[in-house]
């Protein structure tokens, strides 16, 4: 039986973990990787681009050639008010197909091969066939294709800004994407620091105890080693707790990674620094904004003209429609269709029309909705290209000005972290001889741990500050700004 069980855990032993996590190392240019291969928020980016694309596209479909086909019987068995009661046809048959091309420039061009054939008390099988050639052209609204015309650019200042804030909205998402790696590794360089203190915590605690042990030292001096161990034991918990919601938004934004364990891959804080103030010099550089490292302004360019066009289409709104159609068709008569069509081939007859069609409103709502639409059309881009050119402006300077600042910081922080420790190295001295108490002890390393944490804090705010500006001005060549 002994054996049996010992088979039995032996082979689960060899069974492999199906719970077991895939590891993943994760690195800047791992996740970089990943966007490449097009995660729910990119396909939503570009999902927004081809939707402006689409309706280009859809405007162009338009003019496109269209096939025009159309057929008819129809039987009647009224009652003939007379012998020769003409307003009743009895048989009807009718056919027409052909090809229409609307063009953007007002005219409508058509050509069609049709045939009709009548049954009445006069006459039996009258039939006609023949070819028509078709012009439309509009006088008023759309002469010349001004309407379309300018509809049409609209729609390619669109597009052509849709695919600049596509590229802008791609650099977001990897700038935001690159502010949680290192919101990881800032947490990760926390913890470094703050281990090495719970280690020493304990390590005071236990000595504590032995000292207490011997009498040397008393009940509260063991309690308040033990209240700094556990309150630095907690501080690691939370940063773990925070350390799991860094990862969960990780992925979120990457839904590849879900299901996997996520280990940061080698990097290096000094290499970093040296990128971070080298790219901070480069941008101070510029006394004014660097325009050739940014599209907005190249947005707010489409966007002005882009207003123009819209409002030279709005302008069209409650104009009259005035359209001139004029029709020339050669045409065969004869009983039935057969002889019809012989008829055309040897004798064919023209025949002419020209019709003029006018649309004129009136009442003034019309006039109403065209100014509102003027004023909105006119409100909407405004806004946006405003928008865009605060960005431009305002993110360089106060950027240059942001990190000049938290530069600074770092520096005092550094010469802080420098002065603590010296101190703290004196004081384990003073404590030893018994000349500062332990609450003094404990209060310097919590300082110096405190001046470290903030440090980092301020070398990732300073990270941030510039993928938030990466993300205006796309181009600047920073070492920091390509992964």
């Amino acid at each position: 039986m002994k054996k049996y069980v010992f088979s039995i855990v032996y082979l689960i032993s060899l069974t492999p973990n199906s719970h077991a996590q895939e590891k993943v190392i994760l690195s800047e240019r791992l996740m970089k990787s990943i966007i490449e291969k097009s995660v729910p928020s990119v396909e939503q980016i570009e999902a927004s681009f081809l939707s402006v694309k689409n309706e280009l596209l859809a405007k162009k479909d338009a003019f496109s050639f269209r096939l025009e086909g159309e057929s008819q019987v129809a039987k009647s068995e009224e009652r003939l008010l007379a012998q020769f009661d003409g307003g009743v046809t009895n048989r009807l048959n009718t056919y027409s197909v052909g090809i229409v091309k609307p063009t953007r420039y007002g005219v409508d061009l058509g050509v069609k091969s049709f045939g009709n054939k009548v049954t009445n008390a006069f006459i039996a099988d009258a039939a006609t066939t023949g070819t028509t050639f078709s012009l439309s052209i509009d006088l008023f609204k759309n002469f010349l294709g001004r309407k379309t015309s300018n509809d049409i650019k609209q729609s390619q200042m669109a597009l052509e800004r849709a695919e600049l804030e596509k590229n802008i909205s791609l650099k977001t998402f990897e700038a935001n994407i690159r502010k949680l790696y290192w919101a990881l590794v800032a947490n990760n360089e926390q913890k470094i620091a703050l281990t090495a203190l719970v280690e020493l915590a304990e390590q005071q605690y236990q000595e504590a105890v032995r000292r207490s042990k011997s009498g040397v030292a008393d009940a509260g001096e063991v309690a308040r080693y033990h209240s700094q161990w556990t309150t630095r034991k907690a501080s690691l918990l939370s940063l773990r707790y925070r350390r799991g919601g860094i990862l969960r938004s990780i992925k979120e934004l990457l839904p590849e990674l879900n299901g996997k364990e996520i280990e940061l891959g080698p990097y290096s804080v000094d290499a970093t620094v040296q990128s971070v103030l080298a790219c901070s010099a480069y941008i101070r550089s510029f006394p004014r904004a660097p325009f050739q490292f940014t599209h907005y302004d190249e947005i707010v360019d489409l966007l002005n003209r882009e207003e123009n066009y819209a409002q030279q289409v709005i302008r069209t709104y409650d104009d009259p429609q005035v359209q001139l159609v004029g029709e020339y068709s050669d045409v065969g008569r004869d009983y039935g269709f057969s002889d019809a069509r012989q008829n055309l081939s040897d004798d064919g007859r023209a025949r002419q029309s020209v019709a003029l069609k006018v649309s004129i409103p009136f009442g003034g709502k019309k006039s109403d909705t065209r100014e509102v639409s003027e004023v909105l059309a006119k409100k909407r881009y405004h806004a946006q290209a405003q928008g865009n050119l605060s960005k431009i402006t305002a993110f360089h300077s106060e950027t240059a000005d942001i990190i000049s600042i938290l530069k600074d910081v770092v520096k005092n922080q550094k010469e802080a972290n420098e002065s603590l420790a010296k101190s703290l190295k004196v004081s384990r001295k003073k404590y030893k001889q018994a000349r500062i108490s332990v609450q003094e002890l404990i209060s310097e390393q919590d300082s110096l741990l405190q001046s470290k944490i903030n440090e980092i804090e301020t070398n990732l705010t300073i990270i941030n500050t510039l993928m938030d500006y990466f993300s205006i001005y796309t181009d600047i060549p920073c070492a920091l700004n390509r992964i």
